[in-house]
């Protein structure tokens, strides 16, 4: 076993079971542990109690560290643990622990996670609405204040990695983020999640399912939109219809929409997916703005649930997506009507999901991809290639300013 050790720090503790951001960290954390490595996974947040709902389940040889901000003490830790590499699973994260992070760990490789580029998602998300009506934007319409930071932390680590094939494409085109810096890395799982029996048999299966974390914002917005514009003209055309929706920390508001006459089923989170797709018949996914890939997606088509979703969801996943797409009210709701009735339609989308799934997010096939990588980074970083001297000029300068802000920060809070 190797004795050496991988630092993951996490802006919230990974809950794999409510966020594709938590299944996204336990896949950097196994893909580690494969290659032998000790993991610390380190976050400013709360440790909750083994009771509550998203409390910290991490595998065996996996320690868990809370670290406050603006702390000398968090050097002090860090040259402790003495990592052989250090993933930060969002710019913030970097900005945050960054400087202690460069003086306490000259000889670590450091990764970034971007999660999806927030950058893209919140000029999006200024939008709304109008996102999905918009055909063209100006060429500054991603050069924001969120921009500036989130760059300036992927061209301060060593290297980063996007779930998004258009983000890795934006950042090359648009941002001048050269290949040797960033690389798409799609969600990668074991297996489909193969259900022989019925997964293709379309008489058993019945229903619209929806899936997400509640604290997101473009799930809260899609949903309401879906809701109060979408379902009517669903049921218009299909009375009996159902839609049951499954999400971690639901508030009042969609608690109250639960509505059996209405073909509305609030059930709160989900003990299982299996729970959620293996009797569904099409996910919904209706995402006015957003970014990186979606998880409730990929996670239906591990079951071979097709999906219906906007321009958001399709983006940067396959060539060819194995569902339908609208933007607009009621051409999303024909859409979700053709799907659960078309019986060919749906087999054909639904065969189409797995055999992109094992193509396309192999874990037997990207994960040797990345340890190779990885290996191929540290070998530059004991040579001396790594970090590069754009990384150097913008460590110095933020360790000169941010390290000593944050020591500012924590004498003012001794008084």
């Amino acid at each position: 076993m190797n004795e050496a050790r991988v630092i993951i720090f996490s802006t919230v503790w990974p809950e794999p079971s409510s966020s594709a951001a938590g299944v996204r960290q336990m896949q950097w954390v196994h893909l580690f542990r494969g290659l032998g490595y000790q993991v610390t996974l380190i976050s400013p947040s709360k440790v909750k109690n083994e009771n509550d709902w998203g409390s910290l389940k991490v595998p065996e040889g996996v320690d868990v560290l809370p670290l406050p901000l603006n702390q000398e003490s968090v050097q002090d830790e860090l040259k402790r643990l003495a990592p052989v590499i250090v993933m930060f699973d969002r710019f913030i994260l970097e900005e945050q622990f960054g400087p202690h992070v460069y003086l306490a760990c000259p000889d670590a490789l450091i990764l970034m996670e971007t999660q999806d580029l927030h950058f893209v998602r919140r000029a999006r998300e200024e939008l709304k609405e109008k996102f999905l009506e918009t055909q063209d934007f100006p060429s500054s319409f991603y050069q924001t204040e969120t921009a500036l930071r989130e760059t300036a932390s992927i061209q301060r680590v060593d290297f980063s990695f996007v779930v998004s094939s258009y983000e890795e494409q934006l950042l090359r085109e648009e941002f001048q983020i050269p290949n040797t810096k960033v690389k798409w890395l799609p969600f990668f799982y074991e297996k489909p999640i193969e259900v022989k029996e019925n997964r293709l048999r379309f008489e058993q299966k019945k229903d619209f399912c929806w899936i997400g974390n509640f604290r997101h914002a473009p799930n809260i917005d899609g949903l309401r939109w879906f809701r109060n514009e979408i379902w009517p003209l669903i049921r218009a055309q299909l009375p009996e219809a159902r839609v049951k929706i499954f999400g971690a920390y639901p508030p009042e508001e969609v608690m109250a929409w639960n509505n059996v006459k209405n073909g509305i089923e609030v059930k709160g989170s989900a003990n299982t997916l299996l729970e959620v797709f293996s009797a569904a018949r099409v996910n919904l996914a209706p995402l006015r703005f957003g970014a990186g890939v979606k998880g409730k997606i990929m996670e239906g088509f591990r079951f071979g649930v097709p999906c219906v979703t906007t321009k958001v969801g399709v983006e940067g996943l396959f060539g060819q997506f194995p569902g339908l797409a609208a933007d607009r009210a009621q051409d999303f709701a024909n859409a979700c009507v053709k799907l659960h009735e078309d019986e060919r339609e749906w087999k054909k989308y639904s065969l189409m999901a797995l055999e992109k799934m094992m193509e396309v997010c192999a874990a037997s096939s990207r994960v040797p991809e990345t340890q190779k990588l990885i290996a191929e980074l540290l070998e530059k970083k004991k040579s001396g290639i790594l970090p590069d001297w754009t990384s150097r000029i913008l460590r110095f300068e933020g360790n000169q300013s941010r390290y000593y802000f944050g020591k500012w920060i924590e004498e003012k809070e001794k008084r």
